[in-house]
């Protein structure tokens, strides 16, 4: 296991999210670059896959609940299951990011309840926090 300070977390990465937008293609390759400047730089990846409810475009185990296909988990990657609207709550990824000693979060997600109620879950655990939101960096206004 490679302990790194740093990790991008994809919080939008399941194909219900990104399908059928009439930006799709724009926004799954600006998060590409992203991702792929994260693991030039030695970031972890760190993708959550959201359980959703019954019925739902992202209902759990269903096609728009798995990841986008541009996304994947790669060998030393973190791949959570996780309950809307924190990732952190009933998961274990505070443990896997404290495991690899990460200290500093980048979220990569789209505008929502997920992405605010992450960031700020994040910071109280003491995680520095920034977002990348479409490519646009916002530092610590998550």
């Amino acid at each position: 296991m490679t302990l790194t300070p740093r990790a991008l977390l994809l919080l939008s990465a399941q194909r219900h999210y990104l399908h059928d937008r009439p930006d799709e293609r724009e926004v799954a390759r600006d998060w590409q670059r992203h991702v792929e400047q994260a693991r030039a730089d030695g970031d972890l990846i760190a993708l959550v896959q959201w359980d959703g409810e019954e019925g739902s475009a992202g209902e759990t185990f269903s096609k728009g609940w798995i990841l986008y296909p541009d996304f994947r988990a790669e060998a030393g990657d973190v791949l959570v299951r996780a309950q809307a609207p924190d990732a952190f709550s009933g998961s274990d990824l505070d443990a896997a990011l404290r495991g690899r000693a990460v200290r500093e979060l980048t979220l990569l997600g789209l505008p929502g309840e997920e992405l605010e109620a992450t960031a700020q879950a994040a910071r109280d655990l003491g995680y520095q926090v920034s977002a990348a939101q479409g490519g646009q960096a916002q530092g610590g206004q998550a």
